[in-house]
């Protein structure tokens, strides 16, 4: 893999996570307030914990190039499934939103399908799988 490949690799990890660091990171300074709006759409508050931890540890590890097809998989559930629980209706704001979750969610399979690239925590512990391997 080229330099400038490997370098284009990161940029787009670092700007597929930005949006649920982001929000992840809110949620914690906003706990209440999610608490009711999941209570609002019927969604069952045990799961923002495990949210926060989805947004910010996942979007922590894509952005680093760890454990990137792993977090990239659920990166991608969660898209879709918060575009269904959370964007009802048939409203132009609503399908606006739903659509940013459906692209957020086609970006995490593409990682899932072509992983971290070379400048990656991945990558790194690869050659050193393959390194321990061959002697």
């Amino acid at each position: 893999m080229q330099s400038s490949t490997a370098f284009f690799y990161v940029i787009a990890r670092i700007l597929a996570v930005g949006l649920f660091l982001t929000s992840g990171i809110d949620k914690l300074f906003h706990y209440q307030e999610n608490l009711a709006l999941m209570t609002q759409h019927h969604v069952p508050t045990f799961f923002l914990p495990l949210v926060i931890l989805l947004e910010v540890g996942g979007s922590v590890a894509i952005a680093l190039g760890f454990l990137t097809r792993f977090s990239a998989f659920f990166m991608a559930i969660f898209s879709i499934l918060a575009g269904i629980l959370f964007y009802q209706g048939w409203s132009y704001a609503h399908l606006i939103v739903w659509l940013k979750n459906a692209s957020c969610a086609a970006g995490f399979i593409f990682l899932v399908l072509q992983g971290a690239g070379r400048f990656s925590i991945d990558y790194w512990l690869s050659s050193l799988r393959q390194k321990k391997n061959h002697r």
